[in-house]
Formats: structure tokens, sequence, C-alpha cells
């Protein structure tokens, strides 16, 4: 399963992020993979675990909430293609191919290895 996270809403638009199996914080932290530098952000606000054949976002105990697809979410709940993360004001989107082949977009892919940070 090739899973990426596409921030469709933020700075820098049309970022793809690959997520390989394991599990990845979004925040404002130092420590998370994930980072946004808006005040609307906790330190560790939302976590998503890729499996090798699932995804799951949980929330962290967030102040403002994490949503998904416009509903905010209340513990945690399974992620699928399409699905749309809101984090503050930034919003990724998520693409999985369970097939196993590349996904392919016009969008640039970066490896979340680095920690990347996000404006929103």
């Amino acid at each position: 399963m090739d899973v990426r996270l596409v921030l469709v809403k933020g700075s820098p638009k049309g970022t793809s992020l690959r997520l390989p199996p394991g599990q990845f914080l979004v925040g404002r932290g130092e420590e998370c993979h994930v980072r946004s530098s808006s005040a609307l952000v906790s330190r560790q606000h939302c976590l998503v675990e890729v499996e090798p054949e699932s995804i799951v976002l949980r929330d962290l105990g967030s102040t403002n909430g994490t949503l998904v697809n416009g509903s905010r979410l209340q513990g945690s709940c399974p992620l699928r293609h399409g699905d749309q993360v809101q984090v503050g004001s930034m919003v990724l989107q998520i693409q999985v191919d369970y097939l196993g082949d590349p996904i392919r977009d016009s969008t640039a892919d970066t490896n979340i290895n680095a920690k990347d940070t996000l404006t929103d």
C-alpha cells in the first residue's frame, strides 16, 4: 500500500509526503514529523498510523480539534483514499494506492523521513 499526504490548503500547496509504515506526529512541536507554524495547531495535534493494510488517524487531545471530511474527530478513525484531514486551517488529503503501483500525479513528492514545516 502506497500512502501519501497531499497539502491541498496551506503552504507549500501541492506538496506530497510519502508515508511508509509507522507512526507520524502532526503538530507544532519540534518532535513532529509534519509541522505547522500556526497557533491553531497543538504541539502534538494528531497521529497518523500507517499499517500494512490500514491507516488510522488519532486526535491527541488537541485544543482546536482535528476534522476528517469536515467532521470533528472523536478519538480515532480509519482513513481511506480521498479523505481530507484538517489541522488548524491546513488541509491534507489522503492518497492511497491499494494495488501497490505508485500513485502518479503532478505534485512534488517528498519523503516523510525529513521533518517538514507546513504553514496554514
